[in-house]
Parts: structure tokens; C-alpha cells; sequence
């Protein structure tokens, strides 16, 4: 079920059909270690939030930033995902533990430009010569998605999550939290001018960046009093330099994100605890650059972890094809497919 951005849709369970956030909630319903935890809250007590923002090729720094969070025993009731943040929010969502993070960080790593986006037979500046309004077919992006993500609708993870896809004609922002995942995960990153429109209900959705891609007051109207924000990128941008067009845009898009994210807070203050989570090394990878992959997960850990004011007991572990986020428990071997 695709459902527009109407809160009151979600004050009563869905009859008969896949419950959506807002019903998710209400009832407690998450299959996670924190379910006992919820139910004892008050409505008064609030919630905790993830917002996962987007990203891009830079979302591998969340990875680094849930490891840090998890291994502190910060865990949501619910989360929110924006393009990037989307794809990494589900891929959580769906086990939130550390055998998960660990799957997420092997496929980062395993993952390149060409997985999602081939070279073009007659080169790259064929591809901008077509006329067309995207640049990179989906196909291989739809291909990774369907091996990578386990469930057959949104309500199926163990966490409740929402993802957020923009209306291409009146700009406005749909909330999805029920119904196909893969058409869902193409819609939020479907990037204007890089990727095409996807079609649901006769309708053409893009990237959900472009509406909210740090839906605070969302995260708030659904009950959360503590919302933590990962960033793939920092809320200084000084001295960034670009050095393609497209980065120039793209640097653009994200400055005004950004300063939407300082109003909400603002507007919030008093009501809503946020904890923004920065990547100064995220914003200085370029775009489509995937070979930084494993830095942005030391890197968003680090950051997080200092950022949590909890020092480290040593640096992250990588001992041949090993992540581990320095704690009591052991290393994870990241052989499992996701």
C-alpha cells in the first residue's frame, strides 16, 4: 500500500492488509530485544528515532556510525530512510543487530561503480549525448537490490521503517512503509537526471531528498523525543572543493538540505532531543567513487564514537576480511550473503 502524506491515514490499523509505521507503533509491535521496552513506555516517555539521510556513494559512513551506536546498546523503535539512508535503514531494519552491520559492511565492500553502474558500450559521454531525462539506467541497481533484500513487503522487518520518495509533478514527499520494498528502495534513489522516474499507482516518483531527506517533524509526529541524524557529510561544508558539475550540483542539493535540517531543529527545540551524527570524510569522496567504501565505515564509526563522548578501546579490527566494532563480543566474519 503506497500511502501519501496524510498522518491521520495512520491513526487506526489497516483492515485487513500490511500495517503500516504509524500502526506499527501504536500497537508495539517491532520482534526485536527492545519489545518489552517499548511496551512499557508511556505515551509521554516518547521514542527513539534513526533518520538515515541520503547520500549517494557516501552512505557507506552510516554503517560505521550504526556500528558505533549499536555497540553503546542505541538501538530506535523506528527508523526513516532517504535514498542512501533508505537502502542502509531496511538492510538494519530487517535484523537490527551486529551480524547485520556486518552483512551491510561486507556488501559496501564488495560493492563498486560498475555493480550499479556498468559502463556504457559507447562510453559515458555517449550516454549524456541520448536524448533522455537520466543519465544511468536502473536495471543493475534493480538486480542488486532483489539479491540483497530478503522480504517481500516493508512490514516485514523487525523494525518498523519508512521510506521517503518525492512526487515528480507536485514535489511533494510520500511516505512508504507497507508494500514492495525493491519498487520502494528505486523510488527514493531515484537521483533527477542520474536515474529514472519510477511509476506506482500512476503516479512518477524520484528521489525523496528533494522533499524531506531529513524528515525531523515527521520523526516527531510519529512519537520520537530523541532522533538521531546520520549524515553522510558534515553541517560545515567550508572549503569543500568541487571539481565536476555534477559535484557542483550536488553540493548545492546538499547545502539546502542542510539548512533545512537547522530550521527543523530550531523549530524543535524544547520538544525533541537530536543528536546529528558528521562525516568530515564523507563529503570530500567524490561522486561515484565506491573505493573508499572501507575508510567511511572506519571513519563513521570513529567520528560517532567520539561524538558519544565513549572512548574506544582500540581502533576497529580488520583482520583479513573481518569487522569487528571493538567490544567484548568477538569478531564477526562477514562470509553470510545478505
Amino acid at each position: 500500500m503506497w500511502m501519501q502524506d496524510y498522518p491521520q491515514a495512520e491513526e487506526s490499523p489497516s483492515a485487513g492488509g500490511p500495517l503500516t509505521i504509524g500502526d506499527r507503533l501504536a500497537l508495539a509491535r517491532p520482534r526485536t530485544r527492545r519489545l518489552s521496552l517499548i511496551r512499557s513506555r508511556s505515551a509521554a516517555q516518547g521514542l527513539t528515532a534513526f533518520i538515515l539521510a541520503g547520500g549517494g556513494n557516501r552512505g557507506a559512513v552510516q554503517v560505521g556510525m550504526l556500528s558505533a551506536l549499536v555497540e553503546r546498546d542505541i538501538y530506535p523503535d523506528f527508523i526513516l530512510g532517504t535514498s542512501v539512508g533508505a537502502l542502509n535503514g531496511v538492510g538494519f531494519a530487517i535484523d537490527p543487530s551486529r551480524a547485520s552491520l556486518a552483512r551491510l559492511t561486507e556488501l559496501w565492500l564488495a560493492t563498486s561503480r560498475d555493480t550499479l553502474f556498468p559502463p556504457a558500450r559507447f562510453g559515458t559521454a555517449w550516454r549524456y549525448a541520448q536524448k533522455r531525462a537520466f543519465v544511468y539506467p536502473n536495471t543493475s541497481i534493480e538486480r542488486f537490490l532483489r539479491d540483497n533484500v530478503p522480504i517481500s513487503d516493508l512490514s516485514e522487518t523487525a523494525l518498523p521503517v519508512e521510506l521517503v520518495a518525492t512526487n515528480a509533478v507536485t514535489g511533494e514527499p510520500l511516505r512508504i512503509s507497507t508494500g514492495d520494498p525493491i519498487k520502494a528502495l528505486l523510488a527514493t534513489t531515484a537521483l533527477p537526471g542520474a536515474l529514472p522516474q519510477i511509476e506506482m499507482d500512476g503516479r512518477f516518483y524520484i528521489d525523496g531528498g528533494i522533499s524531506d531527506d531529513i524528515p525531523l517533524h515527521r520523526a516527531a509526529s510519529l512519537g520520537a523525543n530523541t532522533i538521531y541524524v546520520l549524515l553522510c557529510g558534515s553541517m560545515n561544508r567550508a572549503g569543500h572543493t568541487r571539481s565536476r558539475p555534477i559535484e557542483a550540483v550536488l553540493e548545492s542539493f546538499a547545502l539546502a538540505k542542510l539548512a533545512r535540517l537547522r530550521a527543523d531543529i530550531a523549530s524543535l527545540e524544547g520538544r525533541v532531543k537530536v543528536m546529528v551524527l558528521e562525516s568530515t570524510a564523507a563529503q570530500a569522496v567524490a561522486w561515484l567513487d565506491f573505493t573508499r567504501s572501507e575508510h567511511l565505515i572506519e571513519e563513521g564509526y570513529r567520528e560517532t564514537a567520539k561524538l558519544l563522548a565513549v572512548k574506544p578501546a582500540a581502533a576497529p579490527v580488520k583482520p583479513g576480511r573481518l569487522w569487528a566494532v571493538p567490544t567484548p563480543a568477538p569478531a564477526i566474519p562477514l562470509t553470510s550473503p545478505y
